[in-house]
């Protein structure tokens, strides 16, 4: 196989990834993609994209009607020093790469030595553009306490407390804080700061709900203090985030 682009898009759709020999580069243009693997689901918003390692099969679903495109390359053409998928923003050096990567096709020549440096030269970006920490991943735990931890949170919402959900798994707070960062690799404020983004992605994509009103659901004491963050985490505002899935002109209530 020679490194290729392909687009897909713009509608709904449910499938299962190839496990490429180099992996596979995900970009989501318009909509939103769901990424699920084996070690926990991903969000992939708008203008965001997902490394997903070599050898790896994930379930790709889009519930809204989006697009995008995908990157397949060949081995040893990535530098890849994570573990497992990330998302990352879509800047504009980066947007101008992939855009020019949809030269070349599903068709390519196995022998284009332009396709191969191009994309050998593209797979030697990701390290920048993927140097933030992980972020809009939902883990899978190992044992069923830990996963019953992630589930009740999910179950009960974002603002839910550290001292309920040991209670109700039966711990203590600081054996639970133990336990999560050794099986997920994140304390309780990173998986709960994880929690409260992905709900307050899905009430402002979903459910239209206002700036404010999502704030005070998702655990933050106001709707500054929610937009800062949301910013922060998500790379746009809430309210260019909702209006990205209304068609741009629908007024966002504060």
């Amino acid at each position: 196989m020679t490194s290729h682009s392909l687009r897909f898009g713009s509608g709904r759709f449910d499938y299962l990834t190839d496990a490429e020999g180099g992996g596979q580069l995900v970009r989501c243009r318009t909509g939103e993609l769901e990424l699920f693997g084996h070690a926990g689901e991903w969000v992939i918003p708008p203008d965001h994209m997902v490394y997903i390692p070599e050898g790896r099969m994930f379930r790709l679903r889009a519930r809204v009607p989006s697009s995008g495109l995908v990157v397949k390359f060949c081995r040893r053409e990535v530098v890849w020093s994570h573990d497992g998928c990330w998302v990352g923003p879509v800047g504009e050096f980066a947007a101008t790469m992939l855009d020019y990567a949809l030269k070349w096709g599903g068709d390519t020549s196995p022998g284009s030595r332009h396709a191969r440096a191009f994309f050998t030269t593209l797979g030697h970006m990701l390290p920048e553009w993927f140097r933030h920490e992980r972020i809009m991943w939902t883990p899978y735990a190992s044992s069923s306490a830990i996963q019953g931890v992630i589930d009740y949170t999910r179950r009960k919402g974002p603002s839910v407390s550290l001292s309920e959900v040991a209670e109700h798994a039966g711990m203590s707070e600081r054996t639970l804080r133990r336990h999560m960062q050794s099986e997920l690799g994140q304390s309780w404020r990173e998986f709960i700061r994880e929690m409260r983004m992905n709900r307050a992605m899905e009430m402002l994509r979903r459910e239209r709900r206002s700036i404010t009103e999502t704030a005070f659901e998702v655990g933050f004491s106001s709707s500054s203090a929610f937009s800062v963050a949301f910013q922060e985490y998500v790379g746009r505002t809430p309210s260019a985030y909702a209006k990205s899935f209304a068609g741009g002109s629908h007024h966002v209530p504060q």
